[in-house]
């Protein structure tokens, strides 16, 4: 094809379920409208992931004892399987790349970046070691790479926040380690749970009894594996309110159970947030939570501990050469549209909240903003140039698709004895050697 009706060439930034559906979802509407549309209906998609391997929260976030999330991933590979999209690892965005290098060679740039960023915690500390968020603890049982493992020395640990992500993160501290060991976590991961010294784990929520945000899936797999409790103040917030539905009858279903054995507990505390935080050498000692009442906060508890999660959400992160909305900390932009050439979809795009199966519903709606654009602007001249010359001038040592799927493979082997699906690598080196080999 001449240059004037050729392919339409477009960069994803981010190789996550968002930025996966976004390739995949502009590579079908353009199958079904650019005919109607009057412009090509081919395209070929370069994704570039900052890691050693893609798919975002799916093999990062999620937690090991979810697996069927974790097969989201077969889904994902059929998608960006297609000989349409190309897909480069270990290129960062911001580190190997940046804005003026891709505007003139893609006709669409698409920034899938996800929540990078744990959300801000009022209290501050993270620069108070044993102070962290909650997707530097999921990263590292989730072998993340370049994240040490948080100190689990502590009988108790607090954990600030009221969501899934909170009682994902207390439900992976407090679980049996025989039943970490079916899971995908390699054994430098899973032998520092058996040592772990923690045996409760306290829950600190902003809010009351009767406006929890997490289901009731999460509470019956807490208490699986630990006794549910609940301080005096919540516990008559409970009887007082009388909330209804699954989830108040699944915390009352274990206050009624005194019985419980498990010498494990998760104790749940609302109408709470930490208020000072004692760490005299740099390191966390202990901490005091405060009760919100009326608007004003009154000392209630003390904790000894030398671990501090904060699960208050997350951020996008900020990405040089594009304009950040503060106050809804994602990418700023209508419709997924940031500028000329530019796009965002999922977290980034939104806000990090929802499934991730809802990134579909962005990736449409950006699609059909790229397609728009298209059609009112038609095609311009690019740089067409192919991409991998490029990152080999720079140096940048990059996998390919065939890489991922040796890697993928080969963590496959390394299940096969136990039985299990898989079990990764848990080096970020031999995760790229490994990868590397297939090139």
């Amino acid at each position: 094809m001449e240059q004037k009706d050729r392919a339409w060439k477009v960069a994803v930034v981010g190789a996550g379920p968002a930025g996966v559906y976004a390739s995949d979802t502009l590579l079908k509407r353009l199958k079904e409208k650019a005919s109607l549309m009057g412009i090509p209906k081919e395209a070929h998609i370069d994704i570039f992931e900052k890691n050693p391997a893609p798919y975002g929260l799916v093999r990062y976030g999620v937690a090991p004892d979810h697996p069927a999330i974790k097969l989201l991933s077969q889904a994902l590979d059929r998608a960006i399987g297609a000989d349409e999209i190309s897909l480069y690892c270990n290129v960062g965005y911001g580190r190997d790349i940046s804005m003026e290098d891709l505007l003139p060679r893609y006709d669409a740039v698409i920034f899938a970046t996800g929540g990078g960023e744990d959300g801000k915690w009022e209290l501050g500390g993270r620069k108070i070691k044993g102070v962290c968020g909650a997707g530097e603890v999921a990263g590292w049982y989730n072998c993340a790479p370049g994240i040490a493992a948080p100190p689990l020395s502590s009988k108790a640990v607090a954990i600030v926040g009221g969501g899934n992500t909170a009682l994902d993160v207390a439900r992976m501290l407090l679980q049996d380690p025989y039943s970490l060991s079916k899971t995908d976590m390699p054994f430098k991961i899973w032998s520092k749970m058996v040592a772990s010294s923690v045996r409760e784990v306290h829950i600190f929520i902003r809010r009351g009894v009767e406006a929890n945000k997490f289901s009731a899936q999460q509470i019956r797999q807490l208490k699986a594996c630990s006794r549910l409790i609940l301080d005096d103040f919540s516990k008559k917030s409970l009887e007082e309110f009388h909330p209804e539905g699954k989830i108040a009858e699944e915390i009352k279903s274990e206050l009624e159970n005194a019985g419980h054995e498990n010498e494990k507990k998760s104790y749940m505390h609302f109408s709470s947030s930490i208020s000072s935080l004692f760490a005299p050498g740099g390191a966390l000692e202990a901490l005091e939570a405060s009760r919100n009442l009326e608007g004003k906060k009154k000392a209630d508890f003390c904790l000894k501990t030398n671990l501090c999660v904060s699960a208050v959400g997350w951020r996008s992160e900020r990405l040089p050469g594009l304009p950040f909305d503060e106050s809804k900390g994602v990418i700023a932009n209508e419709g997924g549209k940031v500028e000329p050439k530019v796009y965002v979809s999922g977290w980034a795009k939104r806000g990090c909240d929802g499934l991730i199966g809802s990134t579909k519903a962005d990736a449409s709606q950006t699609v059909e903003a790229i397609l728009s654009d298209w059609q009112n602007f038609k095609q311009r001249p690019i740089d067409d140039s192919p991409i991998e010359d490029f990152l080999l001038s720079r140096n940048i040592p990059f996998t390919k698709k065939a890489g991922w799927f040796a890697l993928e493979g080969y963590e496959a082997a390394l299940g096969k004895p136990d039985s299990k699906r898989s079990v990764k690598v848990g080096s970020e080196r031999e995760m790229k050697r490994i990868s590397s080999l297939a090139q």
